[in-house]
């Protein structure tokens, strides 16, 4: 077996680990961007990848969806569920559970 076959998983797992890693630096932008123009604090500042698969955009083109959820709080005790996917780059769904406003 020749090394170029032995380097390829390791080569599309460190593409896949890099292109998760810059999309849930994106999710957190996201996800802190809404928290502060709803007056809401992210907690932990860090979002959570709950599952990704292959979806296809608006234009067909294939692209991985990840969901990702977070926890944020209206008041800093109660600790409330977000969630955001997004396609390629792009946000598709961001949902902010119920919660107390102050």
């Amino acid at each position: 077996m020749s090394l170029e076959w032995l380097l390829l998983p390791l080569v599309l797992g460190l593409l896949y680990w890099w292109d998760t890693s810059a999309a849930k630096d994106r999710a957190r932008s996201v996800a802190k961007q809404q928290c502060q123009q709803q007056d809401l604090q992210l907690l932990d500042d860090t979002v959570v990848l709950k599952k990704t698969r292959l979806n296809r955009d608006h234009k067909g083109h294939i692209s991985p969806l990840r969901q990702f959820t977070f926890e944020f709080s209206s008041d800093g005790e109660q600790r409330t569920q977000g969630e955001l996917h997004l396609l390629g780059k792009k946000v598709t769904h961001l949902h902010l559970e119920v919660h107390r406003i102050h």
